[in-house]
């Protein structure tokens, strides 16, 4: 079976677990076999939650990061994951949140898209368009082939359309500070030896998807923003680390990689969209607002 399909009979499907708890609702009126009726329920409640409640949230966190040589507020989100469980309404959410919350620029860390089967990307992303503050971004695995479909020219161009500025290999000024980004890891595209020719006594911030990128850099580096792992998406204590997609085990939030080359500091962000099962646990959608200080 194609796994488009299978993927949208999940999120269609799901609808039916409505039926299911009401008619379990109605079972409780009986005593026989009622503590199975009363364990079935629960289950259902929970997945209806994972599935109907948590992945529509949006959740603000700050965090104030200090000792980057930077003086600034970034609004930092990845994964957003348009296609097959999110659409364009649902990133207007975003953009109305995010045009709520004081900032210096906007960063995107990759993995825009989902199964968006040939879907307008300029469409599909037109609210970005809505950003108050300057916007940078790199593409993620999903927008580059690995797993695919590679749609990385058309999502380069719709971005561009919008205004959102792709630094892949590239190093823009922001606030006092420089930001470069790295383009994604699985596929082959994240080697900062750009940086190398371009020396600054100014602090650099790299924007890439994947944290594990971090294993090539070193303390130069005063931080480095990444998504990519979702922290887990359905963040059931102990299990969800065994498919975290991470070599170095990043997972979520501030952590220190060493490298060949030193300590190197990665903000892991767990992403706003979902992969796989259309569903979210203890770990809902999530911007980012970073307060850097020297």
């Amino acid at each position: 079976m194609d796994k488009l399909l299978i993927k949208q009979c999940l999120f269609y499907g799901s609808w039916l677990v409505w039926p299911f708890i009401a008619w379990l609702a109605w079972r409780l009126r009986q005593r026989r076999g009622r503590t199975l009726v009363v364990l079935l329920l629960a289950g259902c409640l929970l997945f209806a939650w994972a599935r109907f409640v948590e992945p529509q949230r949006i959740r603000v966190q700050e965090t104030v990061l200090a000792g980057t040589g930077a003086q600034a507020r970034l609004v930092l989100i990845s994964d957003i994951h348009l296609g097959v469980y999110k659409d364009s309404a649902y990133l207007q959410r975003l953009v109305d949140r995010i045009n709520t919350l004081p900032a210096d620029a906007v960063v995107i860390a990759g993995d825009f898209t989902y199964e968006p089967d040939g879907a307008s990307l300029a469409r599909l992303f037109a609210p970005l368009a809505g950003l108050h503050v300057p916007v940078y971004a790199v593409l993620g695995n999903h927008d580059q082939q690995a797993p695919g479909p590679d749609i990385d020219t058309e999502l380069r161009a719709a971005l561009a359309q919008l205004g959102v500025g792709v630094i892949e290999g590239d190093v823009v000024r922001v606030r006092g500070f420089r930001l470069a980004g790295l383009g994604d890891r699985w596929a082959g595209r994240d080697d900062p030896a750009f940086l190398a020719y371009a020396p600054s006594p100014m602090p650099t911030l790299v924007l890439t998807h994947n944290p594990d990128s971090a294993i090539n850099l070193g303390p130069e580096s005063a931080l480095v923003l990444a998504g990519h792992t979702h922290g887990g998406q359905i963040r059931i204590p102990w299990l969800y680390r065994h498919v975290i997609p991470s070599r170095y085990g990043f997972d979520r939030g501030e952590q220190v990689l060493t490298t060949p080359r030193g300590r190197v500091r990665v903000y892991t962000t767990v992403g706003t969209g979902e992969i796989g099962l259309p569903m979210r646990l203890f770990n809902p959608p999530t911007i980012d607002v970073l307060e850097l200080r020297p």
